[in-house]
C-alpha cells in the first residue's frame, strides 16, 4: 500500500511540474507570435546563457542554430531573423526539444533587441488538432498542406 501511495504522490508531482499551454486557434498562435519560421536545424547547444537585454537569466537555456528556409512572420524593427533560436532547457519551463538535422515550423518571440526565443506554448498547429496527433511542435514533414496556404494568408 506504501508504493502505491507513493507512485500516486509522484505521479501528482510530475503533472504539476509539466509544461501546460492554452489552446490557441491557428490565427491566435500565429498573430501572437513576433516571428513564425519553415527551419532547418544546424545544431544544439546546451547551458547558454541569453543575450543582454533579455529577461530570462542563468544558463539554463538551449540555444539552436538554424537556417531559416522560409519565414511568414518577422517583427517589424528585424528585416531577417537571426539564426540563433534560444528555449529554456527544462520541460516545466516549456523549453523545446528538437533535433540537429530536422526541419520544423517554430514560432515565437524576439527578446531584447533581437534575440528570438521560443517555447512549447504558442507553437503554430492547424485548428484540426487530430490531423497532427499529440505534436506541440510540428517537424516540417508532418506540417499539413492545408496549414501551410493558412498561415501564408493570415491577416493579423
Amino acid at each position: 500500500m506504501q508504493h502505491l501511495t507513493l507512485l500516486t504522490f509522484l505521479a501528482i508531482v510530475a503533472v504539476s511540474l509539466a509544461c501546460k499551454c492554452k489552446d490557441q486557434s491557428t490565427k491566435e498562435s500565429f498573430c501572437n507570435a513576433d516571428w513564425v519560421s519553415h527551419v532547418k536545424v544546424k545544431a544544439r547547444v546546451s547551458k547558454q546563457q541569453l543575450p543582454d537585454g533579455s529577461e530570462r537569466r542563468g544558463l539554463n537555456n538551449l540555444r539552436y542554430t538554424v537556417q531559416h528556409v522560409d519565414v511568414f512572420k518577422t517583427p517589424a524593427n528585424l528585416t531577417t531573423l537571426p539564426n540563433e533560436i534560444f528555449t529554456p532547457s527544462e520541460s516545466p519551463a516549456c523549453g523545446l526539444k528538437i533535433d540537429a538535422g530536422k526541419e520544423y515550423l517554430l514560432a515565437g518571440r524576439v527578446e531584447g533587441p533581437n534575440a528570438l526565443f521560443t517555447v512549447l506554448c504558442g507553437q503554430v498547429l492547424p485548428d484540426d488538432r487530430a490531423a497532427v496527433a499529440f505534436e506541440n511542435v510540428l517537424e516540417w514533414k508532418n506540417v499539413p498542406e492545408a496549414l501551410q496556404t493558412e498561415i501564408k494568408a493570415i491577416k493579423c
